[in-house]
């Protein structure tokens, strides 16, 4: 595995790094006066999928013991997303296997696959055990840990991780029926080594802090709950061109019981970066070191300070120099959080 190719993850979710395509990037001038509140809080992350997303397919044996793969024989592909069955919508796992069971013929799916949307016809397997199986595994929902970047006061909104949640078996990014940011606290450390990025073990705690609306290559956003907007000084977010090699920190609450600076080297940039990785950022503070080794999956979003200013966020750890990692530029992020209704 080369530097670099492992992306920070949350807990035992992967993600994808992307190029942001579908949104134009605003000037210098329009970020002036872009001003929000920086934040390193670790928190817990639930989401639910729009629609059931198919991790596999598997081989059933019928009542007679005979092996049967409906799932592959109607043509469903791992990567698939199913909405519908016989025309029910799909919210959870437990629908689609009511579905199946109440079924006395063939069941038709409705699928999303890429661009296409397509109707499929699937025949369940009676088993032994007086059940149907159709011989598919499916998620409709994800979570783990990830780090709070910014609340922006002025839309009551927030920007987290600087990356996409994508399926963990197909690397998708997740489309979102719903989601939670929750309180998170921390019960242990894995720290980072050359060659095995450490991560973060917490127990999430309600109430929410705010709903996720969005889940994009640069991270996830949404409204703030009631009475969830910390009250705390804004900063201004920097443009592209004002961030630039030199002496930085990051802000994580990962090694303590609060919120803390920690000395960083912001050490190549890429002004005209429009994904995750527009520069890379070294952890130089021996007491985050001593504490995590680096950079720890669950510390992606953590905010990178840069001459008062908000330059970017930490998204991935250099697997074979874990005290490196790849972040992404504020400019990119606060492109999709404006428009965060």
């Amino acid at each position: 595995m080369t530097k670099g190719d492992e992306n920070l993850q949350l807990k035992k979710i992967a993600f994808l790094s992307a190029l942001i395509t579908a949104c134009a990037l605003p000037t210098d001038a329009a970020l002036t006066d872009a001003y929000v509140i920086p934040s390193g809080m670790c928190a817990g992350v639930k989401l639910y999928s729009d629609g059931l997303t198919v991790a596999g397919t598997a081989p059933v044996l019928n009542e007679n013991g005979k092996e049967i793969n409906p799932a592959q024989d109607s043509g469903i592909k791992k990567g698939d997303i199913i909405k519908s069955a016989d025309g029910v919508v799909l919210d959870n796992i437990e629908m689609l296997s009511e579905q199946i069971n109440n079924s006395s013929d063939a069941v038709s799916l409705d699928i999303v696959r890429g661009n296409q949307n397509l109707t499929l016809s699937i025949t369940p397997v009676q088993t032994s055990d007086a059940g149907k199986k159709i011989g598919l595994w499916v998620r409709d929902s994800t979570a783990g840990i990830g780090t709070v970047t910014y609340f922006d006061p002025n839309n009551n909104s927030f920007a987290a991780l600087g990356h996409g949640i994508c399926d963990v078996d197909t690397g998708n990014i997740l489309t979102v029926k719903s989601g939670n940011i929750l309180h998170c606290s921390l019960m242990s450390i894995q720290k980072s080594e050359k060659g095995s990025p450490g991560e973060l073990d917490g127990t999430f705690e309600y109430p929410e802090i705010a709903d996720i609306s969005l889940n994009t290559p640069s991270g996830i956003y949404g409204k703030v709950c009631e009475n969830e907007m910390p009250e705390a000084k804004t900063v201004r977010a920097a443009s592209r061109s004002e961030v630039h090699e030199g002496e930085a920190y990051i802000l994580t609450d990962a090694a303590s019981s609060k919120t803390e600076a920690y000395t960083a080297q912001i050490v190549k940039v890429d002004e005209n970066s429009t994904d995750s990785k527009g520069l890379v950022v070294k952890i130089t503070d021996e007491r985050l070191l001593s504490s995590t080794g680096g950079i720890v999956r669950g510390m992606s979003g953590a905010p990178i300070m840069q001459d008062g200013l908000l330059a970017g966020a930490v998204t991935h750890v250099f697997v074979n120099d874990p005290s490196k990692g790849y972040g992404i530029l504020a400019e990119n992020m606060l492109n999709i959080s404006s428009q965060i209704q």
